[in-house]
């Protein structure tokens, strides 16, 4: 029983990370293109509010993609951690 219980609070924080993982990356890269593209298209382009606006989008939509990602990885990483304890079993 008690081995199940930390195979549950082990998957859930590692699903955790990927979630983590994933937003943290959606907010870069949202950050990042809102400049450019303020860089590109704008004249006078308000670096602050630009960078404010990827930061919510990256993370909004980084966070809608997230939640399900991350249980596609778990399932990889589970996969694969089973094909290896068959192998030296």
């Amino acid at each position: 029983m008690l081995n199940i219980l930390g195979q549950i609070i082990r998957w859930f924080f590692i699903w955790f990370c990927f979630v983590f993982i994933i937003c943290l990356a959606g907010a870069f890269i949202g950050v990042a293109t809102h400049l450019l593209f303020g860089l590109i298209f704008m004249d006078m382009p308000d670096y602050e509010c630009q960078a404010a606006l990827g930061f919510s989008n990256g993370l909004r939509y980084g966070g809608v993609w997230a939640g399900g990602l991350s249980i596609v990885f778990c399932v990889i990483r589970a996969r694969k951690e089973y094909l290896q304890a068959q192998v030296k079993s």
